[in-house]
């Protein structure tokens, strides 16, 4: 799918950004962290306007006062520059600036032609290669809307941005990263296109992950580009059951993203192994991860997470039924393998009960 996307080579090519489409006022979406880098030192030479209250898992609710900020503001251009949060915000803010909320909630999006900038500060959500845009409801509720509007014109990749990342937050976006790319392998969606662009950010990520941890510029930039290729493979064939369990738990076990979909996709690949799997799609999986037999690959993706040693997430058994029931079974229809209301049970216990 072509995004006619431009990549920046560094930070300096902004100003010819701006220049070339008449830019007067950036809208800067960023998180309070952004705002002690070089990049945001070079941006305040603009007559830039800041939104800064982006939530771990943003809200609806934050993107609507975004908006009127932005249209009250007279802005021109938006800059989405952070983690997830502050890109997916970024896309949502645009296209509210010229559509009703009920319109943009529902997809049925008239675009503006307002251009954007997309600037990642983590390597492992990939948003800034997919037409998605993640976030929450009522406080509670995810829900998410597409469009290919929502695909940033400009991408900076910046790996100095990545050097003041904690180790923890440097672990789980990575495993994101990798998350996305075996979801989108797995998927009933998967095609040539989206298999290759997963098999590159699988094979990134396993070149890069030591310098990474080691917050090596090598490792980082690297690492930016897994992310980015995972977010590609995704925006083909969206992702299966680890991402779409995984929100009950970032949301109640104090877990991030990246930390809370990982400790799902093992349990979810180990219950997917002990029934009618697909042998051939796990093979060739394992294959692409380093390993020979389908039981492989759960043995590599298991040696990563021993080797970031993440804590693991636990919840009392009394509660199963109402993570149970926040998830959508007919969302799951895209997973290798099917699933109903009593397999989410098990796994969810596999997963958090002790």
């Amino acid at each position: 799918m072509p995004t006619n996307q431009y990549f920046l080579k560094d930070v300096n090519e902004i100003k010819k950004v701006f220049e070339q489409n008449g830019v007067q006022k950036p809208f800067v979406c960023c998180g309070k962290s952004f705002q002690k880098s070089n990049v945001f030192k070079y941006l305040k030479q603009f007559n830039i306007v800041v939104f800064d209250n982006i939530r771990p898992n943003p809200r609806f609710d934050d993107m609507v006062t975004a908006a009127k900020l932005f249209k009250s503001e007279g802005c021109d251009f938006i800059i989405g520059a952070g983690g997830g949060s502050p890109m997916d915000s970024a896309k949502m803010i645009r296209i509210l600036t010229n559509n009703d909320e009920k319109a943009a909630l529902y997809g049925k999006i008239e675009n503006n032609g307002i251009k954007a900038l997309f600037i990642p500060t983590t390597a492992g959500t990939g948003s800034e290669a997919t037409k998605t845009s993640v976030f929450y409801l009522n406080e509670v509720h995810k829900y998410s809307v597409h469009s290919l509007d929502f695909i940033p014109d400009y991408v900076l990749f910046d790996e100095s941005l990545l050097e003041t990342l904690p180790l923890y937050q440097r672990k789980a976006t990575c495993l994101d990263a990798l998350c996305h790319s075996i979801e989108s392998y797995w998927s009933t969606k998967a095609n040539a296109e989206s298999r290759e662009y997963a098999e590159k950010s699988i094979r990134l990520f396993f070149e890069n992950r030591d310098g990474y941890i080691n917050n090596t510029k090598s490792g980082n930039r690297g690492m930016l580009w897994a992310s980015y290729y995972g977010g590609k493979a995704i925006n083909i064939t969206g992702t299966v059951a680890p991402h779409a369990l995984c929100y009950n738990i970032t949301m109640n076990c104090n877990t991030s993203h990246g930390h809370s979909v990982a400790v799902l996709l093992s349990k979810i690949y180990e219950y997917m192994l002990e029934g009618d799997y697909p042998c051939e799609l796990f093979t060739s999986f394992s294959k692409v991860m380093g390993g020979k037999k389908a039981e492989d690959g759960l043995k590599i993706f298991n040696a990563v997470l021993d080797e970031f040693n993440l804590e693991q997430p636990v919840i009392e058994e009394s509660r199963l039924d109402e993570f149970v029931k926040e998830v959508n079974v007919e969302k799951l229809k895209t997973n290798p393998v099917s699933f109903d209301e009593n397999d989410v049970r098990e796994i969810y216990r596999r997963t958090l009960c002790r």
